[in-house]
């Protein structure tokens, strides 16, 4: 699934909020009204930015297929990476990936953040695989339709988050 997000700011300003703390204490609450929602890990060095966070979640908050074939519970572990910003090129890339150790799932996708005529843009793409027999085509369908909800949800909070920080 390719993903775009386009807002009217500078690269430079979505890569600063990307490698803000506040942004990503700020990025959870969105979250915790479907699931509790917590950062395990921040890092922000030369080399680039490290996060990784879980939303933990009942089964029952998922669509029934998908509940079908998880535990009770279920702990989602995100972790992304922003590479160093350059600042020639106006760019950063980057990677993530989604950890679910209770289900046969692999997710993981790339970013490329970039300067655009109008301000900005990152580009997502994902690429999800369930190993379920005869299901799992369905399986990652829903959670590719449920990510496009997710990242309009966060799309919306980084754009108002920007505004009211830069």
């Amino acid at each position: 699934m390719d993903y775009v997000i386009d807002l009217d700011k500078p690269a430079e300003a979505l890569y600063e909020s990307f490698t803000s703390r506040q942004y990503w204490d700020d990025l959870i609450t969105i979250h915790e009204a479907n699931a509790l929602t917590e950062i395990v890990e921040f890092s922000h060095d030369e080399n680039g930015t490290d996060i990784a966070f879980t939303h933990t979640m009942s089964r029952h908050n998922l669509p029934p297929i998908a509940s079908a074939v998880v535990p009770i519970k279920i702990v989602v572990t995100r972790k992304q990476h922003f590479d160093a910003f350059n600042p020639e090129s106006r760019s950063a890339k980057g990677h993530y990936c989604a950890l679910v150790p209770a289900a046969p799932l692999d997710f993981n996708g790339n970013y490329v953040l970039g300067q655009t005529a109008t301000g900005s843009e990152l580009r997502l793409n994902s690429l999800c695989t369930v190993k379920v027999p005869l299901i799992g085509g369905k399986i990652e369908q829903l959670i590719l339709e449920g990510l496009r909800h997710l990242f309009d949800a966060e799309r919306d909070f980084t754009r108002d988050w920007i505004a009211s920080h830069y």
